[in-house]
This record gives C-alpha cells, structure tokens and sequence, in this order.
C-alpha cells in the first residue's frame, strides 16, 4: 500500500528550497486569475502537499490519487509543520496587499488541526487573500482526526463563508462538497457536473461555481 507520493525525488524540503511555496497558477484549468463574481480579479496561488502523507487513508481516491499522473509537480514537504507555515506566512506577507485566491490543496491536505486553525490566523490578518479547493476529511470518517480536522474546516467555512470555500470530497450527505461522478450523478437544483471539464467554461477562474454556489453540489470526473 502506497503511504507517500509515486514521486519521491519531487518531495522538497523547505530549509533548502529556494522558490517561493505559494506558486502563481500555470494550470490551464485553473486559469491565472478569477475573470468574475466575489473574487473578480483575485489572481490564483497554488499550494501543493505530498499526497497520501498529509491525506485521510479513507480518502476515496487513495490509490488513483491524480497525484499519480504529476511526476513533476514540486510537493511541499510538512514534516516541518513550522516551516511550511513561516514560508507559507512569509509568501502571504510578500503579496503587499495584493489580492489572491490560494488554492489548496493541488495535491495533499489538511494534515492536522493546528494546520487548519493556520489558515484560520492568515485570513484574520490578510483581508487580501480568500482560500477555496476540497479535503477528503469527513466529518463521517471512522479516524477521529479526520473528524476533528473536517470539524475545524466546518468552523472556518461558517466564520469566513466564501473566504474559505472547502468542500468535503466524496461526502453525498454534506451540501457544500465536490463529489467523484463515480458516486453521484447531476440532479436538479442538487448537483451540477464540473463546467470545466465538459467544455462549458474555459477555466475554474471563468467559472467560479465551486466557491459562488455554497448550496449546489459539484461532480468531478476521476483524473
């Protein structure tokens, strides 16, 4: 059973690594920027984790993580939790006021509850910068720090609303989550398949259903 990324050679630590962690978006279906709606504007960052080691193991996508198919992506080690989130803090403060949609996570996830409350710290001090993306952590998980993880994820989504747009992944029972087309099909005023992904709209920047719509339910296909 895999317990790490496929990409070893592509972890990095961070007392050496010399680029910035928070990483303006490249990805064509990420888009560089929000083009409309509350963060209009608002350019994307990106970070990215070490799948599996910062995952639930109930996650549903464990094995077929699209993690599998990134052999280049620069995953941010968090072994040094305290690290990660000086340089993490250190790339926020670097924005000067600038205003970023962070997009976590591109692969990994919210590995522990003081890493949620994180997150809860850079929004209080930078009314700049709003988070969006998905956590395979439940509130349902037979592991109690999923739980206690997916919980404090809940507390930050009700105090920041669409400042911290978290949907649960593969959770059919949460309304706000991002569920595999494996487990849900689209159903009126329920659930919407990803616009992105069947040609509707050119980019999650263009579409921003995932953040604007906290009461309709998003079907992704599998990677």
């Amino acid at each position: 059973m895999l317990v790490t990324t496929r990409y070893k050679k592509n972890i990095h630590e961070l007392n050496d690594y010399q680029f910035k962690v928070l990483k303006p978006s490249t990805n064509k279906k990420l888009g560089k920027k929000v083009l409309k709606g509350t963060f209009k504007d608002y350019k994307f960052l990106t970070l990215t984790l070490v799948e599996r080691e910062t995952c639930p193991k109930d996650c549903f996508h464990w094995d077929d993580c699209f993690g599998n198919n990134m052999p280049f992506a620069h995953r941010m080690s968090a072994k040094d939790e305290l690290l990660l989130t000086t340089r993490i803090h250190n790339d926020i403060k670097d924005l000067n006021g600038k205003k970023a949609l962070i997009r976590l996570h591109i692969l990994g996830d919210f590995f522990n509850v003081e890493y949620v409350w994180f997150w809860d710290l850079m929004l209080k001090l930078y009314p700049n910068i709003a988070i969006y993306g998905y956590t395979a952590n439940s509130t349902s998980s037979k592991y109690e720090t999923s739980r206690n993880i997916a919980q404090a994820i809940l507390s930050l989504r009700i105090k920041y609303k669409k400042r911290f747009s978290i949907r649960y992944s593969n959770d059919l029972k949460q309304e706000f989550s991002a569920n595999s087309e494996e487990l849900q099909k689209p159903q009126k005023n329920k659930s919407i398949q990803c616009p992105e992904q069947i040609g509707l709209t050119n980019s999650c920047g263009s579409c921003g259903l995932c953040w604007e719509q906290p009461k309709r339910q998003v079907i992704f296909k599998t990677h």
